[in-house]
């Protein structure tokens, strides 16, 4: 039988997860070939968990000549790394999917991967539905929304938050835009608004609210979308991952499903 060989790029919460679970789980399909991260002394731990290489370059990693490589790491990482792999007939499933907001990065990963007869397969990160929205804008033209609602300490570090207070005991809209910027503004907690935006209307139409809720242990993702023959609503909610409160363990898991998918006789 046949096995397809991945590449990790992240030993993050993220990247932890899906390698353990692929080792365990997917290992009559997948191998892992090994690990590569900016923290090698992480990736050398996770690498030694699960019987793999710790690579010390992409380099190394690309002449492995991997199937797919996985980022879970982040988007200056994906926008480091994503042309090369791309460039070298190597497939790309990104986590950071905010990178893809920056419009001359999005066209060169796709041209890039028409070229070399690869591709990109975004997976839904810590939301969903795709499938429906995608269906509904092919019927006509919509409005998209999404809200996220996270507490204070989810969002402490992102940019626009710098020199910024805002109260740990009330609830806060503290972003109203759209897509292009809300990525721009919170790098790691807005992946979810441009897989919907690059889904559905586009970065810098898919409108974005941010909530900051003191209080909530979960994060809350809700995304709108209303036509003239078809309304959606799709509402998520996830406990933050324990070792990265910015992000959601259902986003591993999506890699997860969307690995299965590529393998499975029968996939949705």
């Amino acid at each position: 039988m046949n096995k397809y060989k991945l590449v990790i790029v992240g030993s993050g919460s993220l990247g932890s997860i899906i390698a353990k679970v692929v080792a365990q789980d997917m290992k009559e399909k997948y191998d892992i070939l090994g690990i590569l991260s900016g923290r090698r002394e992480n990736a050398i731990k996770l690498a030694d968990e699960i019987g793999c290489k710790a690579y010390k370059s992409l380099s190394e990693m690309i002449d492995d000549r991997p199937d797919y490589v996985i980022e879970a790491a982040s988007p200056g990482v994906f926008k480091e790394i994503g042309v090369e792999i791309l460039a070298s007939r190597i497939s790309l499933i990104p986590l950071s999917v905010g990178a893809l907001a920056d419009k001359e990065f999005y066209k060169n990963i796709k041209r890039t991967a028409l070229e070399n007869n690869c591709r990109v397969h975004i997976p839904p990160g810590a939301v969903g539905g795709f499938d429906v929205l995608g269906a509904s804008m092919l019927m006509e033209d919509g409005d998209v929304s999404i809200t996220t609602e996270k507490s204070p300490e989810s969002l402490e570090g992102a940019p626009f938050l710098k020199n910024k207070e805002f109260s740990k005991e009330k609830t806060e809209e503290i972003f109203s835009g759209y897509a292009k910027e809300a990525i721009e503004h919170f790098p790691k907690n807005v992946n979810v608004a441009v897989a919907t935006a690059l889904a559905t209307t586009g970065v810098e139409n898919t409108k974005v609210l941010i909530k900051s809720i003191p209080g909530t242990k979960s994060n809350r993702h809700t995304i709108k979308l209303k036509a003239e023959t078809v309304n959606v609503t799709i509402a998520i909610e996830t406990m933050p991952s324990k070792n990265n409160p910015k992000s959601s363990a259902l986003a591993a898991y999506s890699v997860i499903g969307l690995l299965k998918n590529l393998v499975a006789p029968i996939a949705f």
